[in-house]
């Protein structure tokens, strides 16, 4: 249940008052930005441990990769295999703080504006799910990358990640977006 946010004026109007979510989804989201932020230090700490591995693996996989054994063809290829993967752990680290950001700000708007208790427990939920997932994509992208390849690892993280928690979030926001709309239109 969500309570309302206290004015520290006085009392708050029932009517007006903004209502927090449920903690559990507040400790998401904090896990989710901590989470997003242990990354980024890890990127800048680990980040010849975490090129050396990727790319070992990845020479461990010849054919997946399309290298032939020739140094210079074989290096640009590595190259672009090693910057899409720093970008998948990069865009972990931005999507995560961002989403954790997106599920406190949206999921206040839930629990303040949606007024069906299944409703707003099922925006909530969706929200919160559909947020916190969604950035772990770039995660398995990273992790994949030098297992299948640039395009077949993205297309794994796509069917396994984004799509279920980045359609859960979108539909989350269309809905809490035709409350908001509903709300403003006096209904």
């Amino acid at each position: 249940m969500s309570r309302p946010i206290a004015d520290r004026a006085g009392p708050t109007d029932p009517a007006t008052a903004w209502r927090l979510p449920p903690r559990w989804v507040l400790l998401v989201a904090v896990l989710l930005i901590a989470c997003a932020e242990v990354g980024g230090a890890s990127m800048a700490r680990f980040k010849v441990e975490l090129t050396r591995w990727a790319r070992s693996v990845a020479l461990d996989r010849p054919a997946v990769h399309g290298l032939v054994g020739v140094r210079d063809v074989d290096e640009r290829i590595l190259d672009e295999m090693l910057v899409k993967f720093d970008a998948g752990l990069r865009l972990f680290h931005m999507h995560a703080e961002g989403m954790g950001l997106v599920i406190l700000a949206t999921t206040t708007v839930a629990a303040t504006l949606v007024r069906a208790a299944g409703a707003r427990r099922a925006l909530i939920l969706l929200l919160t799910a559909g947020g916190a997932g969604y950035p772990l994509g770039y995660l398995v992208w990273s992790w994949l990358i030098p297992y299948h390849g640039i395009e077949r690892g993205k297309a794994i993280a796509e069917w396994l990640v984004w799509i279920p928690f980045g359609g859960a979030a979108i539909a989350a926001l269309w809905g809490l977006a035709i409350v908001v709309a509903a709300r403003v239109a006096g209904r």
